[in-house]
């Protein structure tokens, strides 16, 4: 600590030295913060999109939904041709709403954004569970209608020319339906 005192006083003219190592010291430190900032907007982004596509896919149940609340039930049911309730629930299509929204490229087994001709992110192993509500009405605890789902998002760092692997996060949102009236 006294060295660096004496280095930081010592008036010979070397500052200058000193003043570009600040200088990179600050821009490296500036680079790593707007890095950390990018793949947090970009993982943000493709969070909000995933859950637009579940909560549409809630809502596009919202039709079998209804017909059971009319007579007091919730689920999405309806009777088969041998005589039994059974679960009727769309699954729709995430990886659609997903492509529109977000601007995404069908690689077969990635979902990519290009931007600028690099690849910005990739997406795969879309997992959706669909939850349906219980066929009658449960007054203790009952379950409501729920769509989960997560998604692998996997984004090339642009820090570390390429010497850095990947982040690779799972990312995992819920969405469900209740009735107003």
């Amino acid at each position: 600590m006294t060295k660096l005192k004496e280095i930081l006083k010592n008036r010979k003219g070397n500052g200058a030295i000193y003043a570009c190592i600040i200088v990179l010291v600050l821009m490296l430190l500036f680079t790593v913060i707007s890095e950390y900032l990018r793949l947090h907007m970009i993982a943000k982004g493709v969070r909000d999109a995933l859950q637009s596509s579940i909560i549409s896919v809630a809502t596009e149940n919202y039709d079998d939904l209804y017909n059971g609340l009319r007579e007091g039930y919730s689920g999405a049911y309806e009777l088969s041709s041998n005589g039994r309730w059974e679960s009727n629930i769309d699954t729709g299509s995430i990886y659609y709403h997903l492509d529109s929204t977000l601007g995404l490229r069908n690689n077969g087994r990635y979902h990519i954004k290009i931007s600028g001709g690099d690849i910005e992110f990739k997406l795969s192993r879309l997992d959706i569970e669909i939850i349906n509500s219980p066929l009658a009405p449960n007054t203790h605890g009952s379950r409501k209608f729920l769509a989960k789902g997560k998604i692998l998002l996997e984004v090339p760092l642009g820090f570390g020319w390429g010497m850095l692997p990947p982040m690779k996060i799972n990312l995992g949102v819920m969405a469900g339906y209740t009735p107003k009236f």
